[in-house]
């Protein structure tokens, strides 16, 4: 039995000792027609029929209940059982990564004879279940550089994060105007926590937006302009430390080195054999999809972009391709053709300006074509704060997903609580169909290193926040 809670709640785990405390005060949610064997509960609760308890969930999602595996749906948030990491983190979990999945899961129920509960209730494959982990930028030049190169403390200090707590307490919607309101994180340890989320995940995916530059070629800009890069030194720390399996690269500080910062990208992503898309020497290679594999399925991502700086892709142009209806149809068709059984389409997107929360009229109508186009999920980048997440039904089945931004990551922006804060987009699967939905809050170290907050804690500031601001519509 999977232990859900609404998706609006902000409990991330769970302990047997609080689902039987649950249980005690009446206050689990039980399916009807099921026998708990481990652990022993003792309530007297009315149960609920077991197809009605992700609908209770949607009206009261501050309750927790115990659901069959087989009906886990997006509307519902799983509670992973907590273990030895940071916030009961890494714990055994039926839809968490890997590595949670293969641990002894502790709670297991029976069908009651004659109760007529359909088989595919229960019906549970590990071998069908997969994550998907997004990240927000890994432009590391400002913030990150000035920390690693000036300051001496190596990449190995930039990507090791573990965990944060704020000095004073924080809010939830900080203005958008000066004086601005930032926060002061503390780094509470647990060093290298924030990469081990990432590369436990099935498939890791992240964006970038600026040029990667050979050793010999690069220096840190400091701080002192907007023309950023980073050097070839992140590279092995992307596939290594975060475990990254794709990169997309559609944004708009790409060819703030010109047409050779590009090449460079190109160039030293392949060396280092790190599959990209969302970028090339022309508009062919821009729109060549990358994918990925999990749970015997061929994933297909492709980027694009709409922010200004950047050169658009042409044929005969090096750059990113553009937000058009004629790309996005292009892209999605590689990638199907490719023999992709799922696409995610990200765009880099601002539907107008930077910094803003909600979901703009230009990036729906944008999204009008992501789905016309044939993307199953969207996930975007680009306005450097977290949200909007959106929850639609799918074209054909189920729920589509798409997160407008992450929010920041690598990006130094130190100024605003906003730009500080990010959440990592984890995603579960089950074959094709999307399963579940989680947040993992973070946010930025000296304006360099991201570490995890407790989601019940302060990181309930960015997460509210995204809430707030999003749509989740699970029924057509």
């Amino acid at each position: 039995m999977a232990v859900v809670t609404g998706l609006t709640n902000l409990r991330a785990t769970v302990t047997l000792d609080q689902v039987r405390a649950f249980a005690r005060r009446g206050e689990l949610v039980v399916p009807c027609g099921v026998t708990v064997q481990k652990p022993q509960l003792d309530t007297e609760a009315k149960c609920v029929p077991a197809d009605q308890i992700a609908a209770l969930l949607r009206k009261r999602p501050q309750r927790v209940a115990l659901l069959p595996p087989g009906l886990v749906e997006p509307a519902t948030k799983v509670l992973s059982i907590a273990g030895k990491g940071p916030f009961g983190m890494f714990g055994p979990d039926l839809f968490g990564d890997a590595k949670s999945r293969a641990l002894d899961y502790p709670l297991q129920a029976t069908a009651q004879p004659g109760a007529g509960l359909e088989a595919s209730w229960a019906a549970y494959d590990p071998s069908e279940i997969w994550t998907l982990t997004n990240l927000g930028s890994l432009c590391a030049d400002r913030g990150g550089a000035t920390q690693a190169v000036a300051r001496g403390k190596g990449w190995g200090w930039v990507f090791g994060g573990g965990t944060a707590r704020y000095a004073t307490p924080a809010v939830v919607d900080p203005p958008n105007r000066e004086p601005y309101r930032a926060v002061q994180p503390i780094d509470t340890g647990r060093q290298g926590t924030f990469a081990q989320v990432i590369k436990r995940s099935d498939v890791a995916i992240a964006d970038h937006e600026c040029p990667v530059i050979a050793k010999e070629d690069w220096s840190p800009q400091l701080g002192r302009t907007l023309v950023f890069s980073v050097p070839e030194a992140v590279l092995p720390h992307w596939r290594d430390t975060l475990g990254l399996d794709l990169v997309y690269l559609a944004a708009n500080h790409m060819s703030d080195k010109g047409v050779a910062g590009i090449r460079s990208t190109l160039r030293l992503m392949d060396e280092y054999k790190l599959p990209r898309t969302g970028l090339g020497r022309d508009l062919d290679e821009a729109l060549e999809p990358a994918y990925a594999e999990a749970a015997g399925l061929k994933i297909g991502f492709v980027a694009f972009n709409d922010v200004g700086g950047v050169v658009a892709a042409a044929p005969q142009t090096a750059g990113v391709p553009w937000i058009t209806e004629k790309n996005i149809r292009t892209g999605v068709r590689r990638a199907r053709d490719g023999g992709a059984d799922l696409v995610i389409c990200n765009p880099q997107w601002w539907g107008g300006a930077e910094y803003h929360d909600d979901l703009w009229p230009l990036q729906e109508k944008q999204l009008g074509w992501f789905e016309k186009a044939g993307c199953d999920h969207v996930i975007g980048s680009g306005t450097h704060v977290a949200g909007p997440l959106l929850l639609r039904p799918h074209r054909d089945e189920g729920v589509s997903v798409t997160l407008v931004s992450p929010g920041n990551h690598y990006f130094g922006q130190g100024w605003w609580q906003e730009t500080q804060e990010g959440v990592i987009l984890d995603l579960t699967f089950r074959g094709t169909r999307l399963v579940n939905v989680r947040m993992r809050p973070t946010v930025m170290i000296n304006e360099a290193r991201p570490a995890l907050l407790d989601p019940a804690g302060d990181g309930r500031y960015v997460l509210q926040r995204v809430l707030n601001y999003s749509e989740l519509r699970y029924d057509r």
